[in-house]
């Protein structure tokens, strides 16, 4: 995927520095990917990638996760002509109080959202889906960081599919001489600090 490292990179969307994560972790890092959809021939390609990876026959409907997951969710459900719902973070407190936008009852779901890092968002995603009856049985991301979402999730019986991992991404940044290798080195060291058992 050297081409997605450069895309992403050379776009202002693979950014190093100190960052401060949703979950509160601190990271050399930060990739955001709600830049993706300015560019709607990168958007597509990414898009139309994570889709081939994504075993369809077992999905019935896309969950996009408010709110980078839903312009992913949407583009996907558009490719592959799937229903499309979303997952609010919290419970409306006004009209119908859904916290799932859509049926999804009886449905086998993919739960989309553009990175991963813990898995915490994915997982209380899945929940709001079984609550409402859903049967999530997929998780897919561009970006997976490799900072323990996919045993988080295979351990609540979903799988996850990602288009690319920080590692790879960085990998061919490096190998493009995009960055240093002091850069890379202390990128790999971050990531897997988080996988010592």
């Amino acid at each position: 995927m050297s081409w997605l490292a450069v895309e992403l990179y050379r776009r202002g969307m693979v950014k190093i520095g100190e960052f401060t994560l949703s979950s509160g972790i601190k990271s050399p890092f930060y990739i955001d990917l709600r830049r993706l959809y300015s560019y709607p021939e990168l958007a597509r390609r990414v898009v139309s990638e994570l889709a081939s990876r994504i075993p369809m026959d077992r999905v019935d409907v896309i969950a996009g996760i408010e709110t980078a997951g839903i312009p992913l969710a949407t583009y996907l459900a558009c490719i592959t002509n799937k229903p499309l719902v979303y997952v609010r973070k919290e419970r409306k407190q006004h009209g119908s109080g859904s916290i799932v936008e859509g049926d999804v009852h009886g449905m086998r779901v993919v739960v989309v959202d553009d990175v991963v890092t813990t898995g915490n968002s994915f997982l209380k995603a899945i929940n709001n889906l079984r609550e409402e009856g859903g049967l999530p049985v997929l998780a897919a991301v561009v970006v997976d960081r490799g900072q323990g979402a996919r045993h988080l999730l295979r351990d609540h019986g979903v799988e996850l599919v990602s288009l690319t991992t920080a590692i790879e991404l960085f990998r061919e940044l490096y190998l493009g001489g995009y960055i240093d290798a002091d850069t890379y080195a202390s990128i790999v060291n971050y990531i897997r600090s988080f996988n010592k058992v």
